[in-house]
């Protein structure tokens, strides 16, 4: 908890919203598991659009049906913003995570189904088989066991920065997997070969 108030940043708001929206209309999921879903799709396969995504999500139970025009709105967003900080050289990319302010047990349920989130769309998003190193398979091996975090976590300093350090590590091996699947689709490309340097 940090001692002074900060403003919400964009992906901090963008959980609210979508949190509002899925409480408006009776969705279960978490917005932190569906944004895993997301990045899992677009590390996988970057040119899959909002429909993809949306359809997607069938695969953790979120009845899409029910998805009113402004919800599909508030998900336009996300996706976008997204997308661009996965795309960025800043990697100012982010997880859809509550803010702060949130109980730390809160938080650490909020990270744990990102990670099941992520695995399911990198998994389902792939047209081919994935074929991975021993690293990133062990990362994907971490994600799954983050995915099974304890929520039940004490207020204290200490867990606060661990919690922090495994936000950290999870943000930058999805960045990771992304750069690996931007390197595989480099080396399948014939047309590669025409810009060594």
């Amino acid at each position: 908890m940090t001692n002074q108030e900060q403003p919400k940043d964009d992906f901090e708001q963008l959980f609210e919203e979508m949190a509002d929206v899925f409480l408006d209309l009776k969705i279960h999921q978490e917005p932190s598991e569906v944004h895993g879903v997301l990045v899992g799709m677009l590390v996988r396969t970057q040119s899959k659009g909002l429909d993809e995504w949306i359809g997607l999500l069938e695969m953790i139970d979120l009845d899409t049906s029910v998805l009113d025009e402004n919800a599909k709105g508030v998900m336009q967003n996300v996706y976008l913003k997204t997308r661009d900080g996965l795309q960025s050289d800043d990697y100012n990319f982010q997880l859809l995570m509550p803010a702060d302010d949130y109980d730390l047990g809160e938080r650490a349920n909020a990270l744990a189904v990102w990670c099941s989130g992520f695995i399911t769309g990198f998994g389902m998003a792939s047209e081919h088989k994935v074929s991975l190193d021993n690293e990133l398979v062990e990362l994907l091996n971490h994600l799954h066991s983050i995915s099974q975090l304890d929520d039940q976590l004490s207020e204290s300093e200490d867990n606060e920065k661990d919690l922090y350090e495994l936000y950290e590590y999870v943000r930058l091996g999805a960045l990771m997997l992304l750069q690996a699947n931007k390197d595989e689709t480099t080396q399948a490309s014939p047309d590669t070969k025409k810009t060594i340097h």
